[in-house]
C-alpha cells in the first residue's frame, strides 16, 4: 500500500461526496430560478469523470506492478459464479417485468410513482435522447463503480479488516458517495452496493457485479422514462391534467 491509495480514498469519500452535493444544489438551484437544465450534458460530463477516475486507478495499479486480478478483473468459472449468473438472470427478469408493467399504469400511478423520486426527478431522463444520454451512463457507471467500490476499495479496506466487514464498510462508503440523494437515496445506494459487494465475494470476479450493476441502471431509466413521458418541463406539468409541479410536493 502506497500514499497513492491513500490519496484515492481520500479523493473518493471526502472530496467526491462533497463536490457531488454542492453540484447537486447548484442544479436545484437553476431550477428554482426557472433555468432550463442540459440534462444531456450532465450525463456526459458525469461519464467522462468517471472514465478518468477509472485510467488513473488503472495506470497507478500498471505503474505499481499489481496484479489486476486484486480488482477483481479475472473470470472464476467455480460453482460461485455460476449461482451469481442464475442471480442475475432473476434480477434482470423481475426489473423487466416491472419495466413492462410501468408502460401501463395510469396517470395517476405514474404521478404516485414520481413523487417518490423527490428532488432527484429533475436530473432524471423524460426524452428518448436524455435516455440514449442515461443508458451511455448506465454502462460507464457499471464498469467505473464497480472497479472502483468493489474491486480496489474491498481490496483497499481487507488490508485492515476481514473480507465481510470491507464489504459492508464499502457499502457504507457507496452510499455515503450518494448522499446527495438524500438519506433515502444514500441508504437505497448502500444496499445496492452490499449486493453488488457480496455478488463479488459469490463469484470471485468484477465482471458479474458489472453485469447487474449495468442492467440495473439500465432498466430503471427505462422505468424512469415510462413514469416521466407523460410530462413536459422542468416543472414536469401534464397538459390537460391537474398534476402539476411533482416535484415540488
Amino acid at each position: 500500500m502506497t500514499i497513492v491509495d491513500h490519496l484515492f480514498v481520500f479523493l473518493l469519500f471526502f472530496v467526491q461526496p462533497v463536490h457531488g452535493a454542492l453540484t447537486y444544489r447548484r442544479y436545484l438551484r437553476r431550477i428554482e430560478a426557472g433555468q432550463p437544465i442540459d440534462r444531456v450534458s450532465i450525463y456526459r460530463w458525469t461519464g467522462i469523470l468517471q472514465w478518468f477516475a477509472l485510467v488513473v486507478l488503472i495506470t497507478c495499479w500498471y505503474w505499481l506492478n499489481r496484479p489486476y486480478a486484486d480488482l477483481g478483473l479475472v473470470h472464476n468459472g467455480g460453482s460461485g459464479f455460476y449461482v451469481g449468473v442464475t442471480i442475475l438472470i432473476g434480477v434482470t427478469g423481475f426489473l423487466l417485468y416491472y419495466w413492462h408493467r410501468s408502460k401501463a399504469m395510469s396517470i395517476d400511478e405514474k404521478s404516485n410513482q414520481a413523487k417518490t423520486l423527490g428532488k432527484l426527478i429533475h436530473l432524471l431522463p423524460r426524452t428518448d435522447k436524455e435516455l440514449r444520454a442515461f443508458l451511455k451512463l448506465s454502462v460507464t457507471a457499471g464498469i467505473v463503480e464497480e472497479i472502483i467500490y468493489r474491486g480496489f476499495v474491498i481490496w483497499y479496506i481487507s488490508l485492515f479488516m476481514p473480507l465481510w466487514a470491507a464489504v459492508v464498510l464499502s457499502s457504507v462508503l457507496f452510499g455515503i458517495g450518494h448522499s446527495y440523494q438524500g438519506v433515502g437515496g444514500a441508504i437505497k445506494t448502500g444496499l445496492a452496493g452490499l449486493a453488488f459487494g457480496a455478488l463479488y465475494v459469490l463469484t470471485g470476479s468484477i465482471w458479474i457485479p458489472i453485469f447487474a450493476h449495468v442492467l440495473i441502471d439500465a432498466l430503471q431509466g427505462l422505468m424512469i422514462l415510462e413514469i416521466l413521458r407523460p410530462y413536459v418541463g422542468n416543472g414536469l406539468k401534464k397538459t390537460g391534467n391537474k398534476v402539476a409541479n411533482i416535484a415540488e410536493t
